[in-house]
């Protein structure tokens, strides 16, 4: 006992010294490698202040280099359509050439003359934005750089405002303004990593964040009366602002809502009064990064002392010890394995039993009592073929004993026992022999499995099985019966279907009539007029002349536009000269409204009913049409032809593809009405199509339904 006290000793004290040791050169190492650290985010965060600065006045010089432009100064002072036009070239041209967001011009009450982004959805054109502080400050005569989310665009931005004056310059005419987008600057100086960056404004809103989920949210909670200033502004859209989550500690660090600590260096912005560039760095992260060179200089020294402090302590305890722990183990082993023996037989639950040579019960095991309904001591000594059914017992002594004294393995015998209660209990007995040094077998050792449950639902499954059986049956029976009345509907819905189709051909063809012969008439005369018109106003009146010449320019427009209408309502070709022809005009028209080279290929076709022709027609008009609008082809191939079971009609492109198993194309309306069309003939459409190889839609009609 003593000699373990002292190697125990010796160990810890060798650890401890070790520990120590480790633990004084860690703490040192990490100061050293948090001020190194604290010096370099702030290096950074300088540099990154002098570009975000840089970066939102680069456009000031052009805002006043645009704002006396003189097209600017009439547009305000002279409204008109020719002077706004002027004004919005000039403002498309700056940005274009800026590559800016928007330009536009605002008189001196607050509404949107002339903007580059006139002809958008959020157009800024007569929006009144007198309340934004940028546009009451340049109207005063103060040049203007304001942070804001745009009201109507709702992008973040930086303005960029100017009074326009009169030519004397002593009167404020309107305001011009640039706005940029904070996108690339949020791209290009706010990369991805592990450090939050946040550019925030006098309040604590973060504008420009690295990690999307921060932006507009703010860094620390404010009072309901700055919420409504700040709601009134609408410089930060209408809210709501949600407070970030961060809280200041009383070092120089933050915590966040998952209390994640994080070491905090800021900057105040150039020329951007009470905004502040802010860099979060994880306290824990850090650590991991000065952990390393630490654990790989240092680590190999402090295993290798512990080690050897180990090893040495393992000798010593091996020397003193080994003669000891080698006695009381062997006598332990003994003593457990008895014990284990005994234990494992009486307690395990199951029911275990052995038998003599002679057939008598020596030792059965608590499980076997307790199923059985017996005492130990009236079962030991007795006979086990006395529990069997009287069936069973000329089997066991004539059959399976002497077989297993033989062979001294016996596997799944089915028995049936009688209980003390007089009750059947059905079981499976599997059995081995032990044998003596002389290798005969003295006695068993025997497992019984009661089945008796199982045999009884056996026989119910089977009693199951059959009514399955019988009610599968009934049910085939009900099936065929349904399934032919649901094809007797299906082949009234599809000539529903069909009729319905051929009614809408007829109404496309009799509006396709109306429009060439009524429209097309009534259109060709107005022309006539307008041009008699024209004629007669020449040299008269010279405006009414452009318009005259205007508006014949829009009547031969209208009249083209009445004659494609009536085209693909219903193309004539296809009922004077057939499929073909009507397919070949089909492609024509859609190459040249087209930048797309469309190929027909076909072989020699016969005469085919109506129904079919409009049918092939609308499915590749349908399938080109499709081409066009979705998958951005250079070629797009159709193929006409026979062969020995049918007609033909393939349409292929070499666009983009799309998905046959996610894509929500392939369940539209356009692909679904071509394969009714195809159902409705006899025929059937197959759809092939990868992400990046293109499409090909396969038509087939057999011969019997030409």
């Amino acid at each position: 006992m003593r000699l373990r006290i002292i190697i125990l000793i010796l160990a810890l004290f060798a650890f401890l010294s070790a520990l120590g040791g480790s633990l004084l050169y860690y703490y040192s190492f990490r100061n050293a490698a948090f001020q190194k650290t604290e010096a370099n985010a702030y290096s950074r965060l300088k540099l990154l202040n002098d570009q975000l600065s840089f970066y939102l006045s680069e456009h000031i010089k052009p805002a006043k280099a645009l704002s006396g432009i003189k097209e600017l100064e009439t547009a305000l002072k002279n409204p008109t359509l020719e002077s706004i036009d002027h004004a919005n070239t000039i403002l498309d041209n700056f940005k274009k050439s800026l590559e800016i967001e928007v330009c536009y011009l605002m008189d001196k009450n607050g509404i949107t003359l002339c903007s580059s982004n006139r002809n958008a959805k959020d157009s800024f054109v007569g929006e009144d934005f007198s309340f934004r502080p940028y546009y009451k400050k340049a109207i005063q005569g103060m040049p203007v750089t304001y942070l804001a989310l745009g009201t109507t665009s709702n992008k973040r931005g930086v303005y960029y405002s100017h009074p326009v004056y009169d030519q004397k310059n002593s009167a404020v005419l309107g305001v011009v303004i640039i706005k940029a987008s904070v996108e690339f600057v949020e791209t290009r100086l706010f990369p991805k990593a592990d450090d939050i960056l946040l550019f925030v404004n006098p309040d604590g809103v973060i504008f420009i964040s690295n990690k999307d989920e921060l932006r507009f949210k703010l860094l620390q909670e404010l009072s309901e009366q700055k919420i409504d200033a700040l709601a009134h502004s609408k410089q930060f859209g209408s809210g709501p602002w949600i407070w970030s989550g961060f809280l200041k500690n009383k070092s120089h660090s933050v915590i966040d809502k998952h209390n994640v600590k994080f070491m905090i260096t800021s900057l105040d912005v150039k020329n951007y009064p009470g905004w502040k560039i802010i860099n979060l760095r994880n306290q824990k992260l850090i650590e991991k990064q000065v952990l390393k060179p630490f654990v790989r200089i240092v680590g190999p020294i402090i295993t290798s002392v512990l080690i050897l402090a180990g090893i040495l302590v393992l000798v010593l305890y091996q020397l003193g010890i080994h003669e000891i722990t080698k006695r009381k183990k062997a006598e332990k082993k003994l003593r457990l394995s008895e014990e284990r023996y005994r234990h494992i037989y009486n307690k395990t639950p199951a029911m275990l039993h052995s038998i003599d040579t002679q057939g008598k019960i020596i030792r059965v095991s608590d499980h076997w009592v307790e199923v059985m309904g017996y005492q130990r001591k009236d079962v030991i000594g007795k006979q086990l073929i006395s529990f069997f059914t009287p069936e069973l017992r000329q089997y066991a002594m004539g059959v399976v004993f002497p077989k297993f004294f033989k062979t001294g393995f016996c596997k799944d015998t089915p028995y049936s026992f009688i209980k003390k209660n007089g009750e059947k209990m059905d079981i499976l007995l599997s059995c081995y022999g032990v044998k003596d040094e002389h290798n005969t077998i003295v006695r068993s050792l025997a497992v019984s499995v009661d089945v008796t449950e199982k045999n009884r639902v056996q026989k119910d499954l089977q009693i199951v099985k059959d009514k399955l059986s019988q009610y599968s049956y009934d049910l085939e029976q009900q099936v065929k019966k349904r399934t032919a009345q649901l094809e007797t509907a299906q082949d009234k819905l599809k000539n529903l279907s069909k009729n319905i189709i051929a009614s809408q051909e007829r109404e496309k063809a009799l509006v396709a009539g109306e429009l060439h012969d009524h429209l097309g008439q009534v259109l060709t005369a107005l022309r006539f007029d307008a041009v008699w018109i024209d004629k007669f106003l020449k040299g008269i009146d010279e405006t009414a002349e452009k318009r005259v010449e205007n508006m014949c320019s829009l009547i031969d427009n209208t009249i083209n536009d009445v004659r494609d209408m009536a085209y693909r309502l219903r193309p004539r070709l296809l009922d004077d000269l057939g499929l073909t022809d009507a397919l070949d005009s089909l492609l024509s028209d859609f190459e040249k409204r087209s930048n797309v080279s469309c190929v027909f290929k076909h072989d020699e076709i016969s005469k085919i009913n109506d129904t079919l022709a409009t049918a092939l027609y609308r499915i590749g008009q349908e399938a080109v049409t499709n081409s066009l609008r979705h998958s951005n082809a250079t070629t797009i191939t159709v193929e006409l032809k026979n062969d020995e079971e049918g007609l033909i009609l393939t349409i292929q492109d070499d666009g983009c593809g799309f998905s046959l198993v996610n894509d929500k194309k392939l369940n539209g309306f356009g692909l679904e009405g071509m394969r009714e069309r195809a159902n409705l003939v006899g025929g059937t459409l197959d759809i092939v199509s990868k992400l990046s190889y293109g499409t090909r839609i396969y038509c087939k009609v057999k011969g019997d339904n030409v």
